[in-house]
């Protein structure tokens, strides 16, 4: 009975540690698309780009931010198969991912600013900016909690930006410069969240 209590309490620590690990992938998510959007906010204060700058950074951000979160869930599948656990995403949730930032593009950065929303121009861009991080990430959270479980860490990320559409949408000036703040909240706190579920997961 000695013996079996020890192999439990053996799996329990490696499971424990896998959870951490995967929760420790969630920030980094988050982590690199804080450090990406802050970047830009950098540049566009020491520089006067023209917008045509969007169309060259912003593909160039997502595709090194998906060559760094590639390399880390290849790490965590690799920590996974050292355990026997097979750790993979499923396609059809991945479709659905890339479906709702999609929709969040076409709504937040082309129908919402559009439609005549905000007491200013500004005012209307940042209405659109939270909506689109808004939907995207609800829509990916929703995916998440049908898939492979509800991830409570990744709320503040959404909610914290649907709280700040109404403020945003009466600002007339300083409206986008705030609504990055606000998703830089949001992102800080989701990292937060992820970084304490996974102390609590080592602990187990």
């Amino acid at each position: 009975m000695e013996e079996v209590r020890e192999l439990k309490n053996v799996l329990e620590r490696v499971e424990g540690k896998l959870i951490a690990a995967g929760k420790m992938y969630g920030a980094m998510n988050f982590g690199v698309w804080l450090s990406v959007m802050l970047l830009y906010y950098v540049v566009l204060g020491i520089f006067d780009i023209p917008w045509q700058f969007n169309l060259i950074y912003w593909p160039a951000a997502f595709v090194v931010a998906m060559s760094f979160t590639g390399r880390v869930w290849e790490r965590l599948k690799r920590l996974g198969k050292a355990v026997d656990r097979e750790i993979e995403a499923s396609k059809t949730s991945g479709i659905l991912v890339m479906a709702s930032w999609i929709t969040g593009i076409i709504l937040g950065w082309g129908i919402i600013p559009r439609m005549g929303v905000g007491v200013s121009e500004g005012a209307a861009l940042a209405v659109g900016f939270l909506s689109f991080i808004t939907l995207s990430i609800f829509g990916m959270w929703l995916v998440f909690a049908r898939y492979s479980g509800v991830e409570r860490e990744i709320i503040p990320s959404f909610l914290i930006p649907a709280m700040g559409i109404p403020i945003a949408w009466n600002m007339e000036t300083g409206a986008m410069v705030w609504a990055g703040f606000t998703v830089a909240l949001s992102f800080t706190l989701t990292i937060l969240w992820y970084l304490h579920s996974a102390f609590k997961a080592i602990e187990r």
